[in-house]
């Protein structure tokens, strides 16, 4: 109440006061400035009109008497010891005036502008403040003139610090009044509303702390009249109000809680059709695909990417609830699965709640193991399809014939051998896919893997007219890795190097010290190339950019796949660059981290 009828009551008192003595004050303090400018003023007309027509014919001579000028401004000059006189003829140059004072004061740009308008014939009368001191001038630049030529212009500049002076003293006395005035009735302000406000005041306290969730505090006022038996009302809904709220509070923080951590997007539009709730988790989906996602706006906007119009409003004024599925593709190819669910509020209000599923992930692991098991189908069915022709063949009477038998039984082999090759793949991906992270890490010598790498394929290479090259630091580095599986990764470089690389061609290996903590290792041949819309894609699994001849090469398709996984998993990167008929080049790249990284390293 403080803040409320007593607070009030004081300040309509001394607003009242302090308007009332502002508003006269401001009209006596401008009436008095405005009555002494105006005296001031005419005295320097009088004197300035009374100085030209002294200097009139001195100024008509052809040649000034500027000693009778000087001494007529001097005799001046004693009756006005506040005031510099200027005398100036009709070409601007100065006859007389206060010494150098004059000529200094002359050379302001706006004394100037005031000499040049008055040689025109107007009268310039200016009150200024010198930027210097801070103190007001009164400026009066008169034309002097001969009927209607002006041969001259007096020039006056005169303090008014003895007016403002006055006026500073009488706003002094003035502001102490009113403080004193209103002091009187800030003290009669309150009393007042003292007198009114006490009874009530405890109630308010009350009502403020039970407000505040404090329903402890017991009503002080114990009269007998209406007040008491206000506050002993208050006492008794503090009490209900704190059993109440107990029971509200922890349903509140349950279903909280519940949505908070919920990883379906929760939101509840009211009858109007605006939200009035979303989760933590229907923001993220909404920032996601970019709708908007406060609380407030109308559902066509923040629904209005996943429906049309006319269906949206249907859904919202469903009964029954209603599930819809979508599929989004503007920036991030997404799948939601949207459940309606009406819900009653009181009175009978209606709302919907809309949650939101995203079941991206489920489509995208559906979708890859759909492909995963088409394409491992279609890598098992064309050996199998070939080893059960050639067997039967044999057992139809090729087996008879030693040249014909021979011949099959290798093929046999050769498409078992790719079968094998195939199985050991999809083991070896399966063994990735369980882990992100290398497990048992050696201190390997660059150098010496790149050259026990080149050693395993040397005869290939021979074999194929490939030559073989490779540039190492001097600097054997060390890199702790897993080394099996960097070998490895070294192995399918090479092998697909050497494949796609006609006799003739060169293949180089190189490692350098790309940064201060990462080590490239590149394999660079001269081959046929990869076009660059599919450089991406062949690490995906089982994908092929020469389909026939990578399988007659004896490749899956998995060794990029599992290259990518094996370096990623070291927290490296691998890369490819390449143009057609020119080559291809593949670079990868490994932290190359102190011993002291890795405690448990062998």
């Amino acid at each position: 109440m403080r803040a409320g009828m007593q607070g009030k009551i004081v300040l309509l008192y001394s607003l009242l006061v302090l308007f009332a003595m502002q508003l006269g004050g401001v009209y006596l303090v401008n009436s008095l400035e405005n009555y002494y400018l105006r005296n001031f003023a005419a005295g320097q007309n009088a004197q300035a009109e009374l100085l030209g027509n002294f200097l009139r014919r001195y100024l008509l001579e052809e040649e000034q008497q500027p000693e009778q000028i000087s001494s007529l401004i001097a005799d001046f000059w004693e009756g006005s010891p506040g005031t510099e006189i200027m005398v100036l003829d009709r070409h601007g140059r100065l006859l007389g005036g206060p010494g150098q004072r004059s000529s200094s004061l002359l050379g302001g740009r706006v004394i100037q502008d005031d000499v040049l308008l008055a040689l025109t014939g107007n009268r310039v009368e200016n009150v200024r403040m010198d930027p210097q001191t801070q103190a007001r001038y009164h400026y009066l630049a008169l034309p002097v003139k001969d009927e209607a030529l002006v041969v001259g212009v007096v020039f006056l500049r005169s303090s008014l610090e003895d007016i403002y002076l006055i006026l500073r003293e009488f706003k002094f006395m003035l502001l102490s009044g009113w403080l004193a005035v209103l002091g009187i009735a800030v003290l009669i302000g309150f009393l007042l509303a003292r007198t009114i406000t006490r009874p009530i005041r405890e109630l308010t306290s009350r009502a403020a702390a039970m407000a505040g969730g404090d329903f402890t505090q017991e009503i002080a006022v114990h009269a007998a009249d209406e007040i008491g038996e206000l506050g002993r009302m208050f006492d008794y809904l503090a009490a209900r109000l704190q059993e109440t709220m107990g029971e509200i509070s922890a349903e509140k923080n349950k279903v909280e809680a519940i949505l908070n951590y919920m990883t379906d997007g929760i939101l509840a539009f009211n009858r109007e059709g605006r939200a009035i709730h979303l989760n933590p988790a229907a923001r993220r989906i909404l920032q996601r695909i970019g709708n908007p996602r406060e609380t407030g706006l109308a559902a066509e906007i923040i629904l209005g990417g996943f429906f049309p119009p006319a269906e949206l409003r249907q859904l919202l004024c469903r009964k029954s609830p209603a599930i819809r599925e979508i599929h989004l593709t503007n920036q991030q190819e997404r799948f939601l699965q949207i459940h309606f669910a009406p819900f009653s509020g009181q009175e009978g209000q209606q709302g919907m709640l809309v949650v939101f599923h995203d079941i991206t992930r489920e489509r995208a692991f559906t979708r890859m193991h759909q492909e995963f098991v088409a394409n491992v189908s279609h890598e098992l069915r064309t050996p199998l399809t070939a080893v059960k022709n050639y067997v039967e063949t044999l057992l139809n009477g090729a087996l008879e014939k030693p040249e014909v038998r021979t011949r099959f039984l290798k093929v046999l082999d050769k498409e078992t051998d790719r079968m094998v090759k195939l199985v050991k793949d999809l083991l070896i991906l399966s063994r990735l896919d369980s882990r992100h992270t290398a497990e048992v890490k050696d201190a390997v010598e660059i150098n010496t893997l790149i050259l026990e790498v080149l050693e395993r394929v040397m005869l290939e290479g021979r074999s194929r007219g490939i030559k073989l090259r490779h540039f190492l630091p001097a600097e054997n580095l060390v890199v702790f890795l897993e080394r099996d599986m960097i070998l490895q990764v070294m192995l399918i470089l090479l092998d697909n190097a050497l494949k796609y690389t006609a006799a003739g061609g060169t293949v180089e290996v190189s490692a350098s010290l790309k940064e201060k903590n990462i080590i490239s290792i590149a394999v660079k041949d001269t081959g046929i190339g990869i076009p660059e819309e599919e450089l991406e894609r062949v690490f995906e699994r089982f994908y092929r950019v020469d389909k026939a001849r990578s399988r007659d090469s004896g490749g899956t398709g998995l060794g990029l796949a599992i290259a990518r996984q094996i370096v990623e998993a070291h927290g490296g990167s691998i890369t490819l660059h390449s143009r057609l008929q020119e080559g291809t080049e593949a670079v990868v790249c490994l932290p190359l981290k102190e011993f002291a990284d890795y405690p448990d390293a062998n």
